[in-house]
């Protein structure tokens, strides 16, 4: 699997200079513990999935529907290289859906 890199519109901007409550937010993504999670899911098991018309757009309905909860949406994002989440997951699109 290939270095997670974002050239989307989120990428605009810096998680340095993002705060939450005064406090500045920590760059995950640039973490050596990403990086092993990151190349972990390369080799992970998958189930295939086709997005339906409810889904679309959704990858927190999706994660819902796979997992149980659905905070593991950017998990299925990452298996499917999907960079912007409001519109990568098109209905009639087969995703993977990483086994946790």
């Amino acid at each position: 699997m290939n270095k997670y890199t974002s050239t989307s519109r989120f990428s605009l901007y810096s998680p340095n200079k993002i705060t939450h409550r005064g406090k500045i937010l920590k760059d995950i993504v640039s973490s050596p513990r990403f990086d092993a999670f990151y190349a972990d899911l390369g080799d992970a098991d998958f189930r295939l999935a086709t997005v339906s018309a409810r889904f679309e757009n959704r990858p927190d309905l999706i994660s819902n529907a796979a997992y149980g909860t659905s905070g593991y949406w950017w998990v299925i994002l990452l298996a499917n290289a999907i960079e912007d989440p409001l519109s990568g997951l098109k209905a009639g699109d087969q995703i993977k859906i990483p086994i946790l």
